[in-house]
This record gives C-alpha cells, structure tokens and sequence, in this order.
C-alpha cells in the first residue's frame, strides 16, 4: 500500500479529521454557522462543513480515542 492515508468519512484526509475533530470537541461557544465559514475557510466543501457539524453534539458530549470518533468511520 502506498504512503498516503485513504480518504475517511466525507472524501476527508485523516490530517484534516484531526482538525475538525479538535473544533467539534472543543468549540463550545461558536455557532453553527460561525463554524461553517471557519470550516469552508480552511478548505471544506459546505456539504463537507455540512456534514461534519451534523456531528458536533456527538463530540461535544462524548470523549472519543484517537482515530475513533464518527469522523473515522466510512
């Protein structure tokens, strides 16, 4: 297999997973829609953005192990 990591969840890269994992888990106080630009901003798609901030109560309830949240599943 070659060196490059196989697209997760939403077409995404495993470095991009770790970086909107941190800002679903983390990120209390923004709103959806701040969270959509931010995210757009850095490169998702908005049906990427979409996507991922349908599970953003799932990360901030749960505590999730390293590659093991809903984003890591395909």
């Amino acid at each position: 297999m070659s060196g490059a990591a196989a697209p997760l969840r939403y077409g995404l890269s495993p470095e991009t997973v770790r970086w909107v994992e941190d800002a679903l888990s983390n990120d209390g106080n923004s709103s959806n829609a701040e969270l959509m630009v931010y995210f757009q901003q850095q490169g998702l798609s908005r049906l990427q953005a979409d996507s991922v901030l349908r599970h953003r109560e799932d990360y901030l309830l749960n505590i999730y192990r390293t590659g093991e949240g809903p984003l890591h599943s395909r």
